[in-house]
């Protein structure tokens, strides 16, 4: 009789304090989730002390220490944790995500690549890890694990859409393709599943499939300015500028501080001849920021609109912001020749095309071609605007011959225009 009363006492003790560390873990849960974290931290310390052998403790300390950007201790408090629960794989998985949160990547990955040996289908490692192959160009790592993931759950659009971005990795665009219809089959506001369809689609220039996909898109979400911007930058590879503007135009809506929303209108305006809208948007694009492209395209509306000083002004910006790019100092060279020749400042314009001729270029048979038709416009400024018939035979002899077809009229024209010369200088006694 007295040792079965001993022993009803012993397992009601042993109930008791089970269900007194039942509360104080499910107090400590309750303080994490209420996000007081001192609060927990302290009552969890406290806890320890008197149960320095449960894992789960430590765990929970990890925890809030984590959430609490403490990763020291929180690194500390995992690794007691796992000490006395080596078999437990929660533990092992939380070791690396405190670990990705102190920065050290190296470690975290090697903790993951442990865990998912053991489990591959370790839902939030396995995500973690395939990220970190992604990012590291390894997608073909990344490839398998998602793989695995999705055999689990068939219907995850975004192990579908992952993997999906593997494939454009791979540089696979057929099961690229398949892979993010699944996903947006899975899930039709999937946005990002929608943006990469439309990169594969745009690589194999099938640009109706990629404008189809972000128009869609940005019917789910009229908020997103950058899918207004790619349906632009499309449209702009395709030559169609005027479709462009409008999707640009709803960017600008959104956010009229960017600068590159509002060059690129404005370049688009210029591209379909509206001088004014594009000068416009130029305008603020330049208030915003010093570019290059935005002080070209301004000195080349001013060109057009018979504005040559202004023109200048913005040549000669556009050519202090160059860097040693001697094909586009070229071109910028061109156009302020161009523009002091409309000024009659024909001396003005000799020399800059000079300048322009003493360039080293690259592009094959373009470079003769470029030099060619400067020479021949410098011969005709001496020919035609100063009367120097000398010196206008002194440059056509300076078009080369071209090594194929392109440019042969510039070189014919040249020989014709010397012979032409040389017969008007004889008859009147100067040759």
């Amino acid at each position: 009789m007295k040792k079965t009363i001993i022993l009803f006492f012993t397992i009601l003790l042993s109930i008791n304090i089970n269900s007194i560390g039942q509360n104080n873990l499910d107090n400590i849960k309750f303080l994490i989730l209420s996000s007081k974290y001192s609060e927990a931290l302290d009552a969890c310390n406290s806890f320890i002390s008197n149960n320095q052998d449960n894992p789960e403790l430590y765990y929970y300390q990890a925890l809030i220490n984590k959430l609490s950007f403490r990763y020291t201790s929180a690194e500390q408090s995992i690794k007691m944790a796992i000490a006395l629960d080596t078999a437990n794989i929660d533990y092992l998985a939380e070791y690396g995500f405190i670990l990705q949160k102190a920065d050290k990547d190296n470690k975290a990955q090697k903790v993951f690549e442990q865990v998912i040996e053991i489990n591959p289908y370790n839902l939030k490692v396995g995500i973690s890890l395939s990220n970190m192959y992604l990012k590291q160009k390894k997608p073909k790592k990344a490839e398998k694990i998602l793989m695995d993931l999705y055999s689990k759950d068939t219907t995850n659009g975004y192990f579908a859409r992952n993997m999906g971005l593997c494939s454009i990795k791979l540089k696979d665009s057929k099961n690229a393709i398949k892979w993010l219809k699944r996903a947006i089959e899975l899930d039709s506001t999937d946005i990002k599943a929608y943006e990469y369809i439309s990169l594969v689609y745009t690589s194999k220039k099938e640009f109706d499939l990629a404008l189809e996909n972000l128009e869609k898109a940005s019917r789910f979400d009229p908020q997103n300015i950058d899918l207004y911007i790619k349906i632009g930058d499309i449209n702009v590879m395709r030559n169609h500028n005027y479709k462009a503007i409008p999707a640009y135009l709803k960017a600008y809506e959104l956010d009229k501080d960017d600068y590159v929303i509002s060059k690129n209108i404005g370049i688009c305006y210029f591209k379909v001849k509206k001088l004014k809208k594009a000068k416009y948007y130029l305008d603020i694009a330049n208030s915003l920021t010093v570019d290059l492209q935005i002080y070209k395209h301004l000195g080349n509306i001013h060109m057009e609109l018979n504005q040559s000083d202004s023109c200048i002004f913005y040549y000669n910006k556009a050519l202090k912001l160059l860097k040693p790019d001697n094909n586009l100092i070229f071109e910028i060279l061109v156009y302020k020749a161009e523009s002091y020749y409309a000024l009659n400042n024909f001396e003005e314009a000799i020399e800059v095309y000079e300048k322009a001729l003493e360039l080293d270029l690259s592009g094959d048979f373009w470079i003769s071609y470029k030099k060619n038709k400067i020479i021949i416009d410098i011969a005709a400024i001496c020919q035609d605007k100063l009367g120097d018939k000398l010196k206008a035979i002194e440059y056509y002899e300076k078009v080369i011959e071209p090594e194929i077809a392109i440019n042969k009229n510039y070189y014919t024209y040249a020989q014709q225009q010397i012979t032409k010369l040389k017969e008007e200088l004889f008859f009147e006694g100067e040759f």
